[in-house]
């Protein structure tokens, strides 16, 4: 019995000590500044390690968005506005984009794909028909999302944080989450049904009490889909070719109330005038090594959101003050949560970095700040 205890009191310790080590394991170190020399926003979408160069947009408002090629500082390499009607153009608005394996530039609508070379010259276009269409204006929201390699590729349709859920007769448990363009078919297909996801479990016959946002990201290695929603405690890897469960991740968000009970209930889904103020996912990392990560946002109070919007702040979407990283490593999450003070996560890079873009309320610039940070160990 004695020998039992020790043996109990040793395992113990051990686990303690290693959370412990776990919870000081890693940080976010910041390694360089980018300048964009514009007055126009601007967003940046994908990056080329060989070429080092990035892809993106600039937003010139009412001159229309201009797709652009940046270099590692910033430098504004070529520019060019392609929406439109003629030959070299796409007609919808641009969801997503990002680079090709041969080094061109997919941009991807809702209703088509487009493929440019550097000077967005057009290589080629894939015409298609959407079961939703969606309008942003505010340039591409999300990197491209391939499903597969070679000249004829499939691809996620509905891009990232976009709902693709639209509110009529049809009951939540007949909504499937994604959209993707099969390449084999040459059709659009639906697939991770809502009801799939535990969270949702229970309520899939009534009139559904929060925005659902399917959000995901591809892993370059081996183009294994990671999926969750912005209401839900799991992160979902599937085989995007057969659509198999290969694994699945729990997540447990130190401020997420809202995911107190599951199923999940409409009381738990704290709304002010129309703002929901319950904490949401909104964006995973697929880091090079095997560590994951999960940035959301921390629920508001009603008296913090009031406050905010008389001192003019931005809301928590653009503020850094509410935007949390949980890490997983093999799977299994990392204890303690991880912040980027100076502004918010574009999209990962290569050697575990991230780019950040800078959010700054004290003085106007004549650039765009951008950041690199690295995921270190301690």
């Amino acid at each position: 019995m004695k020998n039992l205890l020790i043996k109990t009191a040793l395992s113990f310790s051990a686990t303690f000590l290693s959370f412990t080590l776990s919870a000081q394991e890693y940080t976010f170190k910041k390694v360089r500044e980018i300048r964009v020399e514009s007055l126009a926003e601007v967003g940046i979408r994908d990056y080329d390690p060989k070429r080092d160069i990035f892809v993106g947009f600039i937003d010139k408002r009412s001159e229309g968005i201009e797709l652009a090629i940046f270099d590692a500082n910033g430098k504004i390499l070529a520019s060019q506005k392609r929406q439109g009607e003629g030959p070299e153009d796409y007609r919808s608005s641009a969801l997503a984009m990002g680079f090709s394996p041969d080094g061109n530039v997919f941009v991807q609508t809702s209703i088509e794909l487009m493929k440019y070379d550097l000077d967005f010259n057009k290589f080629s276009k894939i015409l298609y028909e959407p079961k939703v269409t969606t309008v942003v204006y505010a340039g591409p929201r999300s990197k491209f999302v391939p499903l597969t390699r070679g000249e004829d590729v499939s691809f996620i349709v509905n891009g990232t944080n976009i709902n693709n859920i639209v509110f009529n007769d049809v009951p939540p448990s007949k909504i499937d989450m994604l959209d993707y363009f099969n390449s084999a078919s040459k059709k659009v297909q639906s697939t991770i049904p809502l009801s799939s996801r535990k969270v949702f479990e229970g309520i899939e016959d009534e009139v559904f009490p929060v925005r659902i946002n399917p959000i995901f990201t591809i892993d370059a290695q081996n183009s294994n889909l990671y999926f969750t929603t912005t209401i839900d405690n799991e992160i979902t890897v599937y085989n995007p070719i057969n659509w198999n469960v290969i694994q699945r991740i729990p997540v447990k968000q130190e401020f997420f109330n809202a995911l107190d009970d599951i199923p999940l209930r409409e009381s738990n889904l704290a709304i002010s005038g129309g703002t929901p103020r319950y904490s949401m996912n909104d964006m995973i990392l697929k880091f090079d090594s095997d560590l994951v990560g999960l940035v959301y946002l921390k629920e508001i109070s009603e008296g913090t959101l009031e406050l905010m919007k008389s001192q003019v702040k931005p809301y928590r979407m653009y503020n850094p003050e509410f935007h949390r990283i949980i890490l997983f490593k093999d799977g299994i999450q990392l204890p303690g949560e991880l912040t980027i003070p100076s502004g918010l996560i574009q999209m990962t890079l290569p050697n575990n970095r991230v780019l950040v873009k800078v959010v700054n309320e004290e003085e106007e610039l004549d650039y765009i700040p951008f950041e690199i940070w690295e995921l270190v160990k301690k």
